[in-house]
Parts: structure tokens; sequence; C-alpha cells
């Protein structure tokens, strides 16, 4: 047990040691590269401005005579410097690497080349519009000292792990005997008999903290565990609920698939012919909604800057042509959230939809735009206390009949209350029987201002 506790130990403590002195020295050789990168720009900037006065309106050849007298003066310095004409060195003199070129970009710019050696830190800066200075600075002694560094610190590293080990050796005699107490309760713990097995939780050393972590531990397998059968019988809720609302089209559509078989007026085919189109159509859209609810569990929304008016009334454009017997009316002023934009476009059509088809024609579908989010009134059927309470439940129907004559597959709802949340907001329903109904989505994702980005330009 004390060599087992040895190893394990040393196995977890030279890491740490190790990864500390890596650190450590990666640390200072950070610390030193930024010293340096600020002393290259200091003396780029320096450097440039006396440059600039004396070769800002200088032709060609002007130029190649002054980039000669500066690399001159400065190279004893050990300051390189390259000048570009058009991209190219005025002498003729190649970069030190192709990174060098991704320095060309017209503006001030920075660039640390490890890809070759020696290592070099470059600072480039347009003259004007034709000739760029390139400041080029040898960085490879501190590339060469972090390796010196991290040598010394590995070998205090190790004497640590040895001296550590010895220790080791010494003290495991102590810990074993709380630790076998508690490994006997890991053990009926792992063998999942539901026997509660006192720990050792009072203690205040380590073998307390490891005791109350894995108390800690244990409680969250439960609650994970119970989520598990939570998610597993929902699952199997939605399920259950899917085969009994497919039970109804599949058995009209056998019904009618058996009536086509027999010799039948034409009106009468054509009658059952579109009755099975609508059972069809009506399994197509509730496998697409399914899918896209299914989808949706793991989904993470791309959030953008999103117009709330323009996402109503682009629905409201979508919807004219296949409600004509409706009026869609749109209220509110624009407003900007943090938002899907495919995703809230699906949620006002979902929402509208459900209003078109809770109305009787000739009535109107008011949608309206909110600071934080956007509403949809109806003026229809409305809905009792009880159907508030299931609206967004999958599959659930307040009047299954009207639901089949429209075509509605019952995961509109549910798929709206996924998009919400999604979202970090929420649905309020607001109805009465007779007089119509009101849902609101707001969200607290509000755009950092009022702008829309340039796809809602």
């Amino acid at each position: 047990m004390k060599k087992r506790m040895s190893v394990l130990l040393l196995l977890v403590t030279v890491p740490i040691f190790f990864g500390l002195a890596w650190f450590m020295s990666s640390r200072s050789f950070t610390l030193s590269m930024e010293r340096e990168k600020q002393r290259t720009q200091m003396t780029e900037t320096l450097i440039f401005r006396e440059v600039q006065r004396d070769m800002v309106n200088l032709n060609f050849s002007g130029a190649v005579t002054y980039a000669a007298q500066y690399r001159q003066y400065y190279q004893p310095q050990g300051i390189e410097l390259i000048f570009c004409w058009n991209n190219s060195t005025i002498d003729g003199s190649p970069f030190p690497n192709e990174d060098c070129r991704k320095l060309l970009t017209g503006q001030r710019s920075a660039l640390l080349s490890t890809r070759s050696s020696p290592e070099y830190y470059a600072v480039a800066e347009p003259v004007n519009s034709q000739l760029t200075m390139i400041l080029v600075r040898d960085v490879s002694d501190l590339y060469e000292m972090k390796n010196q560094y991290r040598r010394i610190a590995y070998g205090a590293a190790a004497g640590a792990s040895v001296l550590l080990t010895v220790l080791t050796l010494l003290l495991t005699g102590i810990l074993t005997r709380p630790i076998r107490r508690l490994t006997k309760a890991a053990d009926a713990v792992a063998g999942n008999t539901g026997e509660q097995v006192p720990l050792p939780v009072e203690r205040r050393d380590e073998i307390g903290t490891l005791a109350r972590a894995f108390s800690r531990m244990q409680n969250a397998v439960g609650e994970r565990e119970t989520e598990l059968r939570e998610e597993s019988e929902s699952r199997q809720a939605l399920l259950d609920a899917l085969a009994h609302e497919m039970r109804t089209p599949l058995t009209s559509l056998l019904g009618n698939a058996r009536l086509m078989q027999r010799e039948l007026p034409p009106e009468d085919r054509k009658r059952i012919a579109d009755s099975m189109a609508g059972e069809i159509r009506r399994l197509t859209d509730m496998d697409q909604q399914l899918m896209k609810l299914t989808g949706l569990r793991n989904e993470e929304p791309e959030m953008e800057t999103v117009s709330v008016m323009r996402v109503l009334e682009e629905t409201a454009a979508r919807l004219n042509g296949q409600a004509a017997e409706h009026m869609i009316e749109i209220k509110g002023e624009d407003s900007v959230i943090r938002g899907d934009r495919e995703l809230l476009s699906l949620l006002v059509n979902n929402l509208a939809v459900n209003a078109i088809r809770a109305s009787e024609p000739g009535t109107t579908v008011t949608l309206t735009a909110l600071p934080d989010g956007f509403s949809v009134r109806d003026r229809g059927i409305g809905m009792t206390a009880e159907a508030l309470e299931h609206a967004c439940e999958p599959f659930w129907k307040a009047d299954k009949a009207r639901t089949r004559r429209n075509g509605g597959a019952g995961l509109g709802l549910s798929l709206c209350k996924r998009i919400a949340e999604l979202h970090q907001g929420e649905l309020h329903f607001e109805s009465e029987p007779g007089k119509g109904t009101t849902v609101t989505f707001t969200t607290p994702l509000r755009a950092v201002d009022d702008s829309v980005t340039s796809n809602e330009a």
C-alpha cells in the first residue's frame, strides 16, 4: 500500500513540478519577448520618422540611395532595415523568409517569425503608397535563453520529485488507515446496492475533504440518473404520442387506398385522392416539425443582430399568399434583438399559422413589434384555461377535429417553446374562449445598439 501510494503521488506531483517549470520558463520568455517587441516598436517609430522625413517624396532612384545609407548605418547596431518598392525589395535582397511578405498590407503591422532559424521580429510601416520600411530584429538569443532556463528548471523539478518520493514513503503509513475506511465505503457505493454507507465527512483533514467530495459526487450521480430517467420517460411519452397521432392518418390512408381499388366514379376517386393527399401532407408536416424539434434539443443558435420588424414583414408577405382569406397587419416600432434569424422567423411563422387556423375567414391576425420581442394576436376561437396549461405539449390539441381539418401536426407550439428557450426568452399566452388569443415572445438578448447587420440592411 505504501509503495502504491508513493507511486500514485509521484505520478500526480511530477507532472505538476514539470508543468510549473515549463510554465515559469514560458512566462519568463513571454515577458522578455514582450519587452523586446516594445523596444523594437519604439525603435521602429523613431527610425520611421527619420525615413519618412527624408524619403516620403523620393522617386525610385532616390529611394535606393537613401535606403542603402540607412541600412549601412543601422546594421552595426543589430538592426536590419528592408525597403520595399511596390512589394519588392529595393536592392533585390531576399526577405528573411516568406512570412515577411505578410507584412506588406499597406498599413503598420508586426510579425514574429519562428518557422526558420534565426527567429526574428519584424515591424513594417508604409512610407507612402509605393515605399514600405521593414525593421527586422533577431530574437534567436531569447529562444536560446528560454531553452537554457527550461533545462535548469527541469533539473530542479526532477530533484524535487526525488525528495517528494522519500517523504511520501515516510508519510503514507500514517494515511493508510483512514483511506482503507474510505475505500470500503467506496466499494459499497460502487456495488450499487442502494445502501447508505457512512463517510468520514466530519474529518478536517485531506481525508475529510476527499470524503465530502465523494459524497457530492454520489449526489451528482443520483441527480444525473434522475435526469436520464425523466428524459427517457419524456422521450417514451413523445414516441407513444407520435404513434397515436400517426394511427389516424395511416388508418385513413389504408381505408382510402382500399376504396381506390374499387370501380368508382371519377368524382369519388378525386375526392378520395384529395383526402389522401391531405393526410400525406399532414404526415410530412409532422415529420418535419418533429425532426426540427429533435434537432433543437442539442442545437446552439447562431446569434446575430435581427430586426424584429423585418422578420414580421417577411412572415406577413409569405403568409399573405397562403392565407388569402385572412388579413395580416403589422404594428409597433422596429427594434433589434440578438438571436438566430432563421429560428426567430420559424417562431413567428408557427405562431402566425396557428393564429390563422384558429380564426374565421375575413378576420385579422396582428403581428406587433415590441422592444424586446413581438406578439401575435388573433380574434379566433380562443383557448380555455386547461388548454393554455397544455398548449406547448407535443401533440396536445384543444380541438382535435379542427386541428386535423386544418392540417396541424400538434408540434408547432412545442417547437416555439424550444426556440424561445434557446433565446433565454419565454412565451406568454393570453386567451379567452370566443375572443381570440395573444402570444407574446420576449427575450433579454437585446442588441448592443439599434443598428442591424449588413444582412438585415
